[in-house]
Parts: structure tokens; C-alpha cells; sequence
């Protein structure tokens, strides 16, 4: 999952494309919004958004400020060790790429 912040006057389906494109060479098309949540600490506000997204290659080749990246499929996502709500979050993209797959 890439991620980072926007630059001033930058919107956010355009800041995606470019931390994508920067931390893992990618050029991805961006289906839709997924979600979007705050995250409120002492001194930060932060809103965080997500999109479903597709690309056509995964050939990816990682910036200098990761170390490593994994592909995964659904089942191999639910044996990690991360958070409940998250895998739920994951388990509802995936659902939703399938259907958008089955429309097309």
C-alpha cells in the first residue's frame, strides 16, 4: 500500500497516481474511492483515503525508502498479522474488485 501527502493544489486521485508512480514505478488507473478516514491526534489531523485501483503491468521497482514488497492473494493476506478491521477492509475490496471484473 503506497501512500503519502499531497503537495498544495494537488488533488487526491492525482497525488495516488504520483506516490504510486514514485514508490513503485507503477502506473495505475483508479476505479473508485474506497474509503476515507480520520485519524485525529495531539497536534495532527489527518484524512486518509483509499481507492481501488488496477494496473496493467506488476513489474514493480521499489523507491529507495522501501525495502520490500509483497503480492498477495486473499487467503495469503488473512494468515498475517494485522489488525481485524483492516483484513475486513481488504476482504471488501476484494469482493468489490470481483464484481467490478464481472461487469466488465
Amino acid at each position: 500500500m503506497a501512500g503519502g501527502g499531497l503537495r498544495f493544489f494537488e488533488s487526491s486521485p492525482k497525488g495516488l497516481l504520483r506516490e504510486i508512480k514514485e514508490e513503485t514505478d507503477l502506473d495505475v488507473s483508479i476505479i473508485e474511492p474506497f474509503t476515507v478516514y480520520d485519524v485525529i491526534k495531539p497536534n495532527i489531523h489527518m484524512t486518509i483515503i483509499t481507492y481501488l485501483c488496477t494496473c496493467d503491468t506488476y513489474d514493480v521497482k521499489l523507491s529507495e525508502e522501501h525495502d520490500a514488497f509483497y503480492w498477495l492473494t486473499l487467503d495469503e493476506l488473512m494468515e498475517k498479522d494485522i489488525p481485524k478491521w483492516l483484513k475486513k477492509e481488504f476482504e471488501i475490496a476484494f469482493e468489490k474488485m470481483r464484481d467490478n471484473e464481472d461487469k466488465a
